[in-house]
């Protein structure tokens, strides 16, 4: 039962650690100091000194049974009782923190959830845009450069019209000479 007692407050002190809670930290180590380790000693010496039988004590009957031993029975289960209850509300309080370690978690893993869910539509949407671009661009140099072609053709159309012209000109001067 010790040993639970132990373990509780180490766990207590270890999500303390977890949550950053400085204050629960020092409140567990001192549960750990205060309380159970002097019991744990405690029990150690009344065990080495106490015999098998001592520790299975049989109560006297009523009648034979002196005031003494009857009131350190009382007060032994009375201590008992206590530590145990404190032990329970130990146990009680870790349950309550580790049932909101795991709700915080699962509120977290939601949030990352969406978070991955979110960052797939954004990039669904990049992918669409860059396709867009690119199909753009490619419009783009498609009219530019049919738009050269086109004054490419028209000026050497408009020069050979110009030649041509000239020509005339310099055949009908040559033959008025």
């Amino acid at each position: 039962m010790i040993e639970d007692a132990k373990k509780t407050a180490a766990a207590m002190q270890a999500m303390a650690e977890v949550q950053g809670n400085p204050l629960k930290v020092r409140e567990a180590k001192n549960l750990l100091e205060r309380d159970i380790s002097p019991l744990a000693k405690e029990i150690e010496k009344q065990l080495n000194e106490m015999s098998r039988q001592e520790l299975f004590y049989q109560a006297p009957d009523i009648e034979s049974a002196g005031g003494d031993h009857h009131s350190d029975l009382d007060s032994l289960i009375h201590s008992s009782d206590a530590l145990l209850r404190e032990s329970q509300s130990i146990l009680a309080e870790t349950e309550q923190i580790g049932t909101a370690t795991l709700q915080q978690m699962g509120r977290q893993r939601e949030q990352l959830e969406n978070s991955n869910r979110q960052l797939d539509a954004v990039l669904a949407a990049t992918l669409k845009a860059k396709n867009i671009l690119v199909s753009m661009s490619w419009r783009a140099w498609k009219s530019k450069f049919g738009l050269y072609c086109m004054i490419a053709l028209l000026s050497a159309a408009n020069l050979y019209l110009l030649v041509r012209n000239f020509k005339k000109k310099h055949a009908s001067h040559d033959n008025d000479d």
